[in-house]
């Protein structure tokens, strides 16, 4: 059921990039505005995410799902209407990015590492995310097929109506979780542990450890890097004269490549140091966007290039929830890897809304790769130092 809902709103989130130059084309807006307003919503899901885990802590999590799937089902219904910028940012800006951080894997990781044990919870992240992944995989080209038929506001209805199915896994999530039972004593301890440590000590302790800053830091570059290929690459490819398509394509590929990137990042951080994993995941980007750039951009070049980011796309999590499990208590990993999650959106705020300034200044996409480069290498250095 966890897969189910992160299935929906985590391929809502990845495939946003297919509305980029849609968008353009229906409203009066250019790709510098249409960029802004993507960048915002990266901002706001991760600024959401730690909302929503708090939120979990003083209300039922089917309460605070329920309203995130009412979110996304407003926000893309509302999208008829964006014709200014500032009513694109409240629908993409806004709305949707709130509903899907309620959904998001930082609240649901929340409620598993209450129910596994801490050396299960690798492979229990890597087995989640690999099926939010899927969600990118199935509705890439279904988005692909409504806008190319039905239009921008087409495809949003569709999305609209996928995030009301969500609503379905969520309840039976919150329904049928027998674990709850289980854990019983483990939460009568944290509460007596709450008498003497709040969650503001919580998260002060957090920062002072260095090894929590450095998740920051790398999930910065990982956030610039996911939200600057997401949001821009269907632009890239249509630059390099690419039928519409292809970018449908390329997004359902990576989202299947992303399942079993995620599912083994999840099972080799059971066996190997999750910080070595880590820094491998960051390495690899570098090496792949280099060999992307020296390559002819053709069709079999970038099926080959979605096949290899999708394997690294969202790989980092899994050691990244790790080892954060490591540092704090069950009821608390959702607002602390949330607050982590709101780094990563910082700099998916940069990577989306630099890709549309640097794109309109200098006419190419290739400054922000150099950047992207730059980015991931200080990822790998500074996750090989976590202690």
């Amino acid at each position: 059921m966890a897969m189910s809902a992160l299935m929906i709103s985590s391929g809502i989130r990845g495939t946003a990039g297919l509305f980029v130059n849609p968008l353009i084309q229906s409203t009066a807006l250019n790709l510098a505005a249409v960029s802004m307003a993507m960048a915002i919503g990266q901002f706001a899901f991760g600024l959401f995410q730690p909302l929503g885990g708090f939120l979990t802590t003083r209300f039922k999590t089917f309460s605070v799902m329920l309203s995130g799937a009412l979110c996304l089902v407003a926000g893309h219904l509302g999208v008829k209407f964006a014709t200014s910028l500032p009513l694109l940012i409240l629908c993409f800006g806004v709305l949707a990015p709130a509903g899907a951080a309620a959904t998001s894997f930082p609240i649901l990781m929340g409620v598993i590492a209450k129910a596994v044990p801490q050396e299960k919870r690798s492979f229990s992240s890597g087995l989640v995310n690999a099926g939010g992944s899927a969600g990118q995989f199935v509705l890439a080209p279904l988005i692909q097929i409504f806008l190319n038929s039905y239009g921008v506001y087409g495809a949003c209805i569709f999305l609209a109506a996928a995030s009301a199915v969500s609503i379905v896994p969520s309840w039976l999530l919150c329904k049928n979780n027998p674990d709850v039972r289980a854990i019983a004593p483990l939460l009568a301890r944290d509460k007596a542990d709450d008498a003497q440590r709040s969650i503001k000590e919580e998260i002060i302790r957090a920062f002072k450890n260095r090894n929590y800053v450095f998740l920051h830091l790398g999930f910065f570059a990982c956030g610039f890097h996911i939200a600057f290929m997401a949001t821009h690459l269907p632009g890239e490819i249509k630059y390099f004269g690419l039928g519409a398509g292809t970018a449908g394509i390329f997004f359902s590929i990576l989202g299947a490549c992303n399942i079993a990137g995620s599912f083994f990042a999840g099972v080799l951080g059971g066996y190997a140091k999750q910080k070595n994993v880590l820094a491998g995941i960051y390495a690899l980007r570098v090496a792949l966007i280099c060999a992307y750039l020296a390559l002819p951009k053709t069709l079999p070049v970038f099926i080959v290039f979605a096949a290899l980011a999708g394997l690294t796309w969202l790989a980092t999590v899994p050691p990244v929830s790790g080892i954060t499990a490591q540092m704090v208590r069950p009821q608390n990993l959702s607002t602390l890897f949330g607050l982590i999650f709101v780094t990563h959106q910082i700099g998916s705020f940069f990577g989306a809304w630099l890709g549309g300034v640097v794109m309109t200044k200098t006419g190419s996409f290739f400054p922000m790769w150099i950047i992207d480069i730059a980015l991931s290498l200080f990822a790998a250095v500074i996750s090989s130092r976590i202690v």
